[in-house]
């Protein structure tokens, strides 16, 4: 191989560090502060959001109303055997009415008419009539009557938003018994039928 004299950057190339056109090392706090700045950023940023949300859910609360009933009648009478008689009568009432609030009834909620009492037709019979007040997820099917409590006519119902809905499947069926628990075919709402209901 060809010898060539030693030039400057033979001697660049025997020192330690960058030859040419690089960049000093950066120190190694700077690789830390970017993502330091962002985090914290953020999270104040996160922080004021949810401060701002709560006071506002807080300023703007809902409008609740609140009646009582307090009737009260208060009645006073005196007399003395004086010339000057003096009898005084003061009602106070103040009657007041209750708001009783509307039911919610879910008129898609699902309802299973099941037939215990082994006359054909009344499971489908009671699905009519309450596919005629507006329910639209009504579906018959039979049942052991062992499997209803009392061996009485029921509904059921598994959860307590749907106690208006089992109360108005009751009221148009002419069923008495209306229960909270856990329906034998699972079923959000269960007519349970040992008797003819229309019988």
């Amino acid at each position: 191989m060809a010898e060539y004299e030693k030039d400057e950057f033979d001697e660049l190339a025997r020192q330690a560090g960058p030859v040419g056109v690089h960049r000093a090392p950066r120190a190694w706090w700077t690789r830390v502060l970017t993502p330091l700045v962002v985090f914290l950023v953020a999270g104040l940023a996160a922080y004021g959001l949810v401060v701002w949300n709560w006071n506002t859910d807080i300023s703007s609360p809902e409008a609740t109303t609140s009646v009582t009933a307090s009737p009260t009648a208060e009645t006073s009478s005196s007399a003395t055997a004086t010339p000057s008689a003096t009898a005084s009568a003061s009602p106070a009432a103040s009657p007041s009415v209750t708001a009783t609030p509307e039911p919610v009834i879910q008129y898609d909620a699902g309802v299973v008419v099941r037939n215990g009492a082994g006359i054909a037709g009344i499971a489908a019979a009671q699905q009519t009539l309450l596919e005629g007040d507006g329910f639209t997820n009504v579906s018959a099917n039979n049942i052991k009557a062992s499997l209803i409590p009392d061996g009485v006519n029921v509904v059921m119902y598994s959860d307590e938003a749907l106690a208006d809905t089992a109360a108005r499947v009751a009221e148009v069926l002419g069923i008495a018994s209306v229960q909270l628990g856990t329906t034998p075919g699972g079923g959000a709402i269960e007519v349970l039928l040992a008797t003819d209901p229309a019988a």
